[in-house]
């Protein structure tokens, strides 16, 4: 039997927009957290994201299942007396402003503290409070350049590089890390009786996403590791050439082609690369360390064959007909499917990893759950708010809460 939700009783006001915030509180949300998201009058900027409806895009429903919505204009000091109240009720507050707006609008961490000494402050910005970008906006492509990460998958032609993956990568390591942060201040309260603040910014999440190649050890690198010398062209085409020499010789960790589409192979250790040698019918003297650079011009040479003769056999056959091959072997395998595939796929239906829910002008919808199963998770999901639907039940709530505070003052 499903008991209370873990996060039952925590009330989270959220004042972000976007990507990053919105992930970070529909996880609360989904774990059972009262999520009001606090938006403007023209509503969040992510409704009108390629709208299919007035007020409702996908990627709208995608972030914001299990909240309530209260429109507040916080150009107003009286809706900022009620954002204030909000937050003085609240467990855990959330926001993605620059640095400097919060200030402007009362509701600095240093301003809210005062109202509310258990409150979880949580704030993710682009660049952090400090340094020459800190106030500076930025979305994930634009992170994405600043921090390596488009630099990392140069075009094979040496052109201009594209967004990495085509999806929001560090949006949502970034509110990944948010709630991660947030749940732990949660769980230090209990032992402390004090909130926390806590920050996130989009750069970490990025640099987070490439710390195996951040690493700097003085035996290796020298005690003061100097700047690669050229320009960031230069770089990125020497790197796109040693990509495209890569592929050339890799076997083992890549995408063939096949008769029918396309399968990835994935062999990390010597036992799976022989297996492979085995299927596809191949000899490759370097199959203990396929990743070491060629000694010669003609080993080079016969790497590079040895991947054009497993090219040519691929194309032989179904990805099916491969795929049941390495799977029989132990070799992870896969056939390449795109991603809206994915709705129907046996294993993802078996894990149950979608969530539905019934909204009234829209019926039924299927999107993504949190990615977490506990016993205890909510069964039933609230869709996506109406632009400030709740408003009054909001407002109703929260004048409650201060006749109580004051009664309560009152009998002591």
């Amino acid at each position: 039997m499903n008991g209370p939700a873990p996060l039952d009783g925590i009330r989270v006001v959220d004042f972000s927009g976007y990507i990053a915030g919105p992930f970070c509180t529909q996880m609360l949300g989904d774990m059972g957290a009262d999520i009001i998201k606090v938006e403007p009058p023209s509503g969040e900027q992510w409704r009108g994201q390629d709208p299919f409806a007035s007020g409702f895009s996908k990627s709208f429903v995608a972030l914001n299942r299990n909240k309530r919505s209260i429109v507040l204009d916080l150009k107003s000091e009286k809706d900022r007396d009620v954002a204030r109240g909000l937050i003085a009720s609240a467990d855990v507050m959330v926001h993605n402003y620059r640095p400097g707006v919060p200030e402007r609008l009362g509701i600095s961490y240093c301003a809210v503290k005062e109202l509310n000494p258990k409150l979880i402050y949580a704030s993710n910005s682009a660049y952090g409070q400090k340094g020459p970008r800190a106030h500076q906006a930025g979305y994930d492509l634009v992170i994405q350049a600043v921090s390596g990460l488009i630099a990392s998958n140069p075009n094979p032609d040496g052109k201009a590089p594209r967004r990495y993956a085509g999806i929001a990568l560090i949006d949502f390591t970034a509110g990944q890390m948010l709630a991660l942060g947030i749940l732990s201040a949660l769980i230090q309260r209990v032992r402390t009786g004090v909130g926390r603040k806590i920050e996130t910014t989009l750069i970490e999440a990025a640099l987070s996403l490439q710390r195996q190649k951040l690493v700097s050890i003085e035996a290796l690198d020298g005690a003061h590791p100097q700047k690669a010398p050229g320009t960031v062209r230069e770089r990125m085409q020497a790197a796109a050439s040693q990509m495209n020499d890569l592929v050339e010789r890799e076997l083992y960790y890549r995408t063939f082609e096949t008769s029918d589409g396309y399968v990835t192979i994935g062999c990390l250790n010597v036992p799976q690369r022989k297996h492979f040698m085995a299927i596809v019918g191949l000899d490759d003297p370097w199959f203990e360390n396929p990743d070491a650079l060629p000694q010669t011009e003609d080993e080079d040479l016969r790497r590079r064959a040895l991947t054009s003769y497993a090219e040519a056999e691929f194309v032989k056959k179904s990805s099916a007909t491969w795929v049941t091959a390495f799977e029989a072997c132990g070799v992870p395998c896969a056939p390449v499917q795109m991603s809206s595939d994915l709705m129907f796929d046996e294993q993802v239906a078996a894990g149950g990893y979608f969530i539905d829910f019934t909204m009234p002008e829209f019926g039924h919808v299927r999107t993504m759950g949190p990615g977490i199963s506990i016993n205890g998770q909510p069964q039933g999901h609230r869709p996506p708010p109406a632009l400030g639907q709740h408003t009054k039940e909001i407002l109703d709530e929260l004048a409650a809460l201060q006749v109580a505070a004051v009664s309560a003052d009152g009998d002591r």
